[in-house]
């Protein structure tokens, strides 16, 4: 896993790329012939017990059952309707308000993860991606400059526990918590290398391509975050013969590929996956189903 010197490979991005945001194209590139809309996962859970929570306190310390589910299933559970554009508060029927969401059945439901795709869906996705490239072992991987701890470790901290005690160390490798550039996870030389610089974000590129994240075994391997535990997919990924760009947002709970029509309708059809086609020039944050909704 190697950084790349400079952003000369991510260039071709930025004339494909609105300044203005007006839809998804202020981080999606146009002129590609399909777009897929990715959905992430979202986790359910309920006491083993009793099935529900309904007279379980909040804070009780239970055995529960948890399960992956498709926005598809959140849907059905909360009686609306899934399509494209969907917005996962809008599923649930509700303002984004942050409580807890519990459905008939006493689910309660965690919201998708936003800015990253999970590991075994991005191994399935990337099954298919390597499928509609002609180079599917050379390609670049672009990481937002912003996660926390990749330039600096000012501002994050480890938590250790033992039998006896709990100590705070900062990371990585114990550094002050003054620490400046360099501290962090990514070293002083490709902090210094420079950023890819698209309209309001900025990332650091590496040679990763396309078949290095058809094993989800891939998260052990990469610099960019503190732990496998808790992994961070690539931001935007693409392939040397640029035949299609995968972005993921660090806003979106959400993944959309630009591509061909093959490869969107593979990603559609992939049981692993859950994604629909997705219209040149859609904004994810309108609600087609909302009436007299205005656009943000």
């Amino acid at each position: 896993m190697e950084s790349l010197p400079n952003a000369a490979p991510g260039e071709w991005l930025k004339p494909l790329l609105d300044i203005v945001w007006h839809d998804m194209h202020a981080v999606v590139p146009r002129g590609f012939p399909a777009y897929a809309r990715i959905f992430h996962p979202v986790v359910r859970a309920r006491p083993q017990d009793t099935g529900t929570w309904h007279g379980h306190p909040r804070t009780d310390v239970l055995p529960l059952d948890e399960e992956p589910v498709r926005w598809s299933v959140v849907a059905g559970a909360f009686g609306t309707k899934m399509h494209p554009l969907a917005q996962f508060h809008r599923l649930l029927g509700q303002v984004p308000n942050r409580q807890e969401i519990f459905d008939s059945e006493g689910w309660r439901y965690s919201e998708p993860l936003t800015g990253n795709l999970a590991p075994n869906v991005l191994a399935a996705v990337a099954a298919r991606l390597c499928e509609h490239t002609s180079t599917p072992d050379k390609g670049v991987s672009a990481i937002w400059e912003g996660w926390g701890g990749l330039t600096s470790s000012i501002g994050y901290a480890r938590l250790t526990f033992s039998d006896d005690s709990t100590s705070v160390e900062n990371t990585p490798d114990f550094a002050a918590l003054d620490g400046g550039s360099g501290s962090g996870l990514l070293p002083t030389e490709v902090i210094n290398g420079g950023t890819l610089n698209l309209p309001g974000r900025a990332y650091y590129l590496f040679n990763a391509a396309p078949q290095f994240y058809r094993d989800p075994g891939w998260v052990n391997h990469v610099p960019w975050h503190h732990s496998p535990q808790f992994p961070q997919s690539p931001s935007v990924l693409w392939p040397a013969d640029k035949s299609w760009v995968l972005v993921t947002e660090i806003d979106f709970d959400s993944t959309v590929v630009a591509g061909s029509h093959e490869l969107v309708s593979a990603l559609v059809r992939d049981p692993a996956i859950e994604a629909l086609p997705l219209d040149e020039g859609a904004d994810l944050t309108w609600d087609a189903d909302v009436p007299n909704r205005p656009r943000q």
